[in-house]
């Protein structure tokens, strides 16, 4: 596969899968650490929501952003691995 197409598949791989770890995440936060109140309140000011709908499109843009560094450091740590088993 050319490095490009390999480029392209990695990014979907992240995008996927940050989508799909965000709505379990919201889906079923009993199973991930809670967020700490301050900070989630810090966020709420910052982001200037002013009702329900605000705050959930801030979880949906945190969850994104967590998910996506997680899954980004996850795929990282297995290509290395894997390029080192080759």
């Amino acid at each position: 596969m050319k490095r490009s197409a390999q480029a392209v598949v990695v990014v979907l791989w992240i995008a996927l899968a940050s989508m799909l770890l965000t709505r379990l995440w919201l889906i079923h936060p009993e199973l991930f650490p809670t967020f700490p109140k301050p900070v989630a309140e810090y966020l709420a000011a910052l982001y200037g929501a002013q009702n329900a709908e605000d705050v959930a499109d801030l979880e949906i843009l945190v969850g994104l952003s967590i998910s996506a560094l997680v899954v980004s450091a996850l795929t990282f740590l297995s290509l290395t691995i894997w390029r080192k088993k080759r």
